[in-house]
Parts: structure tokens; sequence; C-alpha cells
């Protein structure tokens, strides 16, 4: 290139030599009013290729001195940039493993050089969040919020403050902000929705389950939502019941059943509408028409204490008798029916019922205690305290009636809903082998 450039100097200089030999002609030229100077034609050649030659130098100086500049501040700017990203990363780090303090240091560190930062911000915002303090949390968040304030992460940390401190107005609010951005987001309207049932708006709670059940959802978490819709109509059924609104509690409730014969609990529910109302004759349709349907031990139990409170007790005994000719070999019927006798004082038919069972295949507390209290009562005392010291040996612990049939949760009471995994419609008998409590490990 150099060589090049020396050779267009030469080849330049020997154009003006031939051009100075042939032209030696002067011409004037004047540089202000009155001041004229007289030079060769060839000079003037020479003046003008020289001002342009320092016009184009003075540009490209300029030009390269910009370029300069900007190359050094945008390198300048990558230094800090990279400086800042590696704060927030070893920051990150640092969060993630629960040293808060450090994680504290290093996004204070990148707020300094960067007052913009928002993730750095929301971080520090989930430091306060995770130690307790609320209102530190709440200052981060909001500057977050200044930053970017359509940020659906900066509203929902705003959010969770709320939530924490049980403030379901200011949540909501919040809330329905991230709405009015994604009228369509399933995670967000679930949260609304958790926020209502919380509070028991059951008619609230419907309100968004419908809009939730409207979103783009996968298969099978669509039909969970169903369940969970369907379990939303029963507790509303069940509120208006509480409030002696009798009328919608049982419109409430036959759609419930209606859209699925085997929700059991809507069936209590309904014939407990009934009986308030003073309406037997429904509820004992109901809960027959439920055990048809269902063949729950739940409501077999519901209907023997409504036929022994109506003073019927052989229709009972009937409906025992009936399902244990349909299902000879359940074991369940059987002692069901045999603690039925002993609640009649009806001994000697209960003892002949316990004695056909086959409990070989079962070691558990209730079937000793029951056989025991029959032998107290036929005065076989020895053979009494024999059947109570097995039941205090029995490998299970001591049963309880209602267990749920999802997590194994147990209860005295029997429920619509499980208080543990929140699912409605498994609460059943806890017969033997249903609900095996979790046995402890031992520790070595």
């Amino acid at each position: 290139m150099a060589k090049f450039s020396v050779f267009l100097i030469i080849l330049f200089l020997l154009v003006v030599g031939v051009l100075a030999f042939f032209n030696k002609d002067t011409v004037n030229l004047t540089v202000w009013n009155d001041v004229m100077y007289e030079v060769p034609v060839i000079g003037l050649i020479l003046i003008s290729t020289a001002t342009g030659i320092l016009a184009m130098f003075i540009i490209f100086s300029i030009r390269d001195a910009r370029r300069f500049l900007s190359n050094w501040q945008f390198t300048r700017r990558q230094k800090k940039d990279l400086k800042i990203q590696e704060s927030y990363a070893r920051g990150l780090d640092a969060f993630f493993a629960c040293r808060y303090e450090e994680a504290r240091d290093l996004f204070d560190r990148v707020i300094k050089e960067d007052p913009s930062h928002e993730n750095a911000l929301l971080r520090l915002g989930d430091i306060a969040f995770n130690e307790g303090d609320y209102a530190m949390a709440k200052e981060f968040y909001t500057m977050a919020k200044e930053i970017r304030p359509g940020s659906v992460e900066v509203l929902l940390s705003l959010e969770k403050i709320f939530e924490a401190q049980h403030k379901w107005k200011e949540s909501l609010k919040y809330l329905d902000t991230i709405l009015d951005i994604d009228d369509e987001n399933p995670e967000i309207l679930q949260k609304k929705r958790d926020i209502y049932e919380k509070d028991r708006k059951w008619e609230d709670v419907l309100e968004v389950q419908h809009k939730i059940l409207k979103c783009d959802l996968p298969d099978e978490e669509e039909k969970e939502e169903q369940k969970k819709f369907l379990g939303y109509k029963y507790e509303l059924g069940c509120r208006y019941l509480e409030t002696n609104n009798t009328d919608k509690a049982v419109k409430t409730l036959r759609s419930v059943i209606k859209s699925d014969k085997d929700f059991t609990p809507a069936y209590i529910a309904l014939a407990e509408a009934y009986l308030k109302d003073g309406n037997t004759d429904e509820a004992q349709d109901v809960l027959m028409k439920g055990f048809e349907a269902t063949s729950s031990l739940v409501l077999l139990v519901r209907l023997e204490d409504f036929f022994i409170t109506m003073g019927e007790p052989g229709t009972i005994i009937d409906l025992y008798q009936k399902a244990i000719q349909k299902e000879p070999r359940e074991v369940k019927l059987q002692f069901f029916l045999a603690k039925l006798y002993y609640r009649l004082e009806m001994i000697d038919y209960a003892y002949e019922t316990i004695s056909t069972l086959d409990m070989s295949a079962y070691d558990f507390p209730d079937f000793h205690i029951l056989l025991g209290s029959i032998y107290q009562r036929r005065s076989q005392h020895e053979r009494a305290a024999e059947e109570f010291r097995k039941a205090l040996k029995a490998d299970k612990p001591l049963l309880v009636p209602f267990c749920c049939s999802g997590c194994g949760y147990s209860s005295k009471d029997w429920a619509g809903r499980c208080a543990s995994c929140k699912s409605w419609n498994t609460f059943i008998l806890n017969t033997h082998e249903i609900c095996k409590p979790k046995k402890r490990q031992s520790s070595s």
C-alpha cells in the first residue's frame, strides 16, 4: 500500500511538472477587495490542490477522532456491562444458595453502576421479602415498577407482599392489573381464584373458575379444573345451606349431581337441605338414589342414622342384607351390619354376623373392640378381655371412621372436602386395608 502511495505521488509530480512546462502564463488572484496577486497557472492549481488536500485531511481527522471516541466509549461501556453482568451473576449464585448478605452486597454494586437495573432491584426485593422485611421489599419492587410499569414479574412481586400480609383487596388489585395486560393467563386467574377461596367467596370463585376453563389448558389440567369447578359449586351449595337459603342450595346441589352422579358429598348435603325444610321423603329418596348410584358406604352409614332416627331400623337392616347378597365376600358390609346389630342391642344377631367373618387376613382394632363388646354384653368377660387385649396389640393404630382415598388423611368426622389435599369426594370409611398410615422409618 505504501509503495502504491509513493507511486501516485511521483505520478502527480510528473503531471504537475509537465503542466508547468507547457503553462507558463500567469493569472490575477484576488484575495480580498483590492488585494490581488499575480500567480502562475500551475501555482493556482497547486494551491487549489493543497487546499483540497488540507480540507480532506481535516474532515478525515474529525471523522477518525469521532470514530475513536465512539469506539472508546463503546469499549468502556462493554467493560462496565461485563462488570455489571459478572456481579449480577455472582449475586444470583449467592441468592439461590441463600447467602443473602453476600447477594445483597453484589446486587448493591450492580445498582450503583446501573440504577435502572430492574432485575437487581427485584432480587434485592426478594431478599427483603424472604427475610420478612415487607416494607423494604415493597420499596425495591416499587423502584422496579417505575422502570417497567407493565412488567408482569414486577406486578406479581408486589402482589405477593400483600398476599403474605393477607391484604386480599390490594393483592387482587395487582392481579387485576396483570389480567388487564393478559386476560387469559391461567396462572394469574388461579391465584385470583385461590384468594377468593381463602375468603370463602364461592360465587366469585365460580366466576373466575369459568374463565379458567375457557383458557387453553392441557387435557389433564382441564379435567382437574373441571373437578374443581364441581367442588366449588358444591361449596356454594353448602354455603346456601348454612345461610338457610335452601331453595338455592337444592338447585345448586342438584346441578352438581347432574354433572357427576358419583359426587357423594352432594347427595349428603342435598338430603340435609331437604331435612332442613322438613321434607323427609325427599331426603330419603336422595340418599337412596345416591347409594344406588355410588354404592358408597358413607351414604349407607348416613342412611343408617336416618332410618334409626325415623324409627325404621328394619329398613336399613334390609338394605345391608341386600348389599351383602350382591357382594357376599365384602367383609366391610358384614362388619358394619354387625355394628348395626350391636347398636340396636341385637346382640345375638351381632355375634352371629361377626362370627362368620374370616378376619385371619386382617388385624385391626375395631374388629376386636366390637367382638369384645359383644362378649361383654353376653357376660363372657374373659373372652371380652382377650379381644380388648388384641385390640391394644393390633399392628395398626386405632382405626378412625373416615379417611381420604387420595392422600390417606384420617379424621373422626366426615367431610365433603379433604382438609389435607383439598380434594372433594374422597372421604371414605377407613376399614382395615383402605387407608394405611405411613410407618415411621426407624433411625439407625
